[in-house]
């Protein structure tokens, strides 16, 4: 696991290999292999982040490419676009952007402005909502 430690500040694209968590500050883009987990303290700005999971409990503005899924911790900001298998919002956290989510999995749309990347699946839009699931 590759740690940007609270304190740390990265500029540029961070590219690794298996899991990275940054409690410190990413400006820049970041892909991993496995999983992102932004830290309470941590915060990531750049234009895309591509993993297989995600976790954000921290501040993140970029698009959001994601394999399998993603959380968005009570304390967390995602400003953003979102593309994703399984997406949970806790109570709480703050999400402004767009969220594509698909049965298969979320694949980095790598085309000069074609499509979605999103075979099927719904849209939606959810700007400042904190509990987007009442029952």
């Amino acid at each position: 696991m590759t740690i940007i430690a609270k304190g740390t500040e990265v500029n540029g694209s961070v590219d690794v290999e298996g899991n990275i968590r940054v409690d410190g500050t990413v400006t820049g883009d970041v892909k991993a292999t496995d999983g992102v987990e932004v830290g309470k303290s941590g915060r990531i700005v750049g234009t895309s982040i591509e993993s297989k999971t995600a976790i954000i409990n921290g501040y993140v503005e970029s698009n959001l490419t994601v394999s399998q899924n993603v959380l968005l911790g009570s304390k967390s900001t995602f400003v953003g676009n979102l593309k994703t298998k399984s997406l949970v919002i806790e109570e709480g956290a703050v999400f402004h952007g767009n969220s594509a989510m698909s049965d298969k999995e979320a694949v980095p749309d790598r085309t000069q402005g074609g499509g979605d990347g999103v075979e099927s699946g719904g849209q939606g839009r959810m700007d400042g909502i904190r509990n987007p699931i009442e029952r």
